[in-house]
């Protein structure tokens, strides 16, 4: 009995820049990377993004930068010997200024990201905190709602890395019935080492979306092939990311052994993709793979008019 469930997840974006889901809180310095209305540590609907708060600051300095000038020139004019001594200090002083303005004008994007950056700098701990907290709050709502818990943990992954958030995930997916219309991902639940959900997972994957399978996927498969062949479904996982491999030549080629290891089981489609591959490209290094199609057409399939 199926006891997945079918759920909808809301749209998700994956930012240019990982920095881009940051926010803080203008009133209590909170950081968070959820999509909140208010700041959860201090109620205050003050949220804005890092680099609105960086450009400020950088602002702020520019114009202390001109104010300064301004002083040092209105200084310069009023200890001027005599009128032409204070003119010439008042040209020079706005012409300085304008050239300032100028130049901050110029390398305003520059200036923004160098505040960026030492705001960053200045306030990872603040940051690690704040991420946290965030996984906290999204593991609190599972009982109640998983897919919102799961939606939260997808936001916090942009910039919370590692396999504690990757298993929560990679768990929280295990009960949801996968569609192939869903916003899926695969790559970035990889764990450093095996994992039964994460295998069942990536199963899951080559039947609904076998193009999110690529070079770290089939990487990880093979390092834990053992491990999966002995879970229950485990030759059938195995089976459907060989069946991955062959939608393109290069993944054909580089995983040709693997491929070779569960080129029996394959579904039709997938070994008539198979050996038409081979069939066009009879001189690439296909380590005796070629070999074992010729065989299984001649056992399985030599009546078949689409693998004459």
């Amino acid at each position: 009995m199926n006891k997945k469930k079918p759920v909808t997840f809301r749209s998700f974006k994956i930012p240019r820049y990982a920095f881009d889901k940051l926010r803080i809180c203008r009133h209590c310095g909170r950081y968070t990377a959820l999509s909140e209305e208010r700041c959860t540590k201090c109620g205050k609907a003050s949220l804005s993004p890092v680099e609105h708060r960086a450009a400020s600051m950088a602002g702020r300095q520019m114009s202390t930068r001109l104010w300064l000038v301004l002083l040092l020139t209105l200084v310069s004019v009023y200890f001027g010997k005599d009128f032409r001594q204070m003119a010439l200090c008042g040209a020079g002083g706005l012409l300085l200024l304008g050239l300032l303005y100028y130049i901050q004008r110029k390398v305003r994007l520059t200036e923004n990201l160098q505040s960026l950056n030492e705001m960053l700098g200045r306030n990872i701990g603040l940051i690690k905190e704040g991420l946290e907290m965030n996984r906290q709050e999204a593991v609190s709502v599972l009982r109640e709602n998983d897919v919102l818990a799961y939606e939260k943990l997808r936001e916090l992954s942009i910039l919370l890395r590692g396999d504690r958030i990757a298993r929560q995930r990679v768990a929280l997916l295990h009960g949801f019935l996968l569609r192939k219309d869903m916003d899926l991902e695969l790559e970035q639940l990889l764990l450093k080492d095996f994992e039964p959900l994460l295998a069942e997972y990536i199963g899951e994957i080559a039947k609904v979306r076998p193009d999110l399978i690529k070079d770290r996927t089939f990487r990880y498969v093979q390092a834990y092939e053992g491990q999966i062949l002995r879970m229950v479904k485990g030759p059938a996982i195995l089976t459907g990311v060989a069946g991955a491999a062959v939608r393109m030549k290069r993944y054909a080629l580089l995983y040709s052994a693997f491929i070779g290891r569960y080129v029996h089981d394959l579904p039709r489609d997938r070994f008539l993709r198979l050996s038409r591959l081979i069939a066009s490209h009879p001189h690439e290094p296909w380590n005796g793979l070629e070999d074992t199609v010729a065989q299984i057409i001649e056992s399985k399939y030599r009546w078949d008019p689409e693998f004459q």
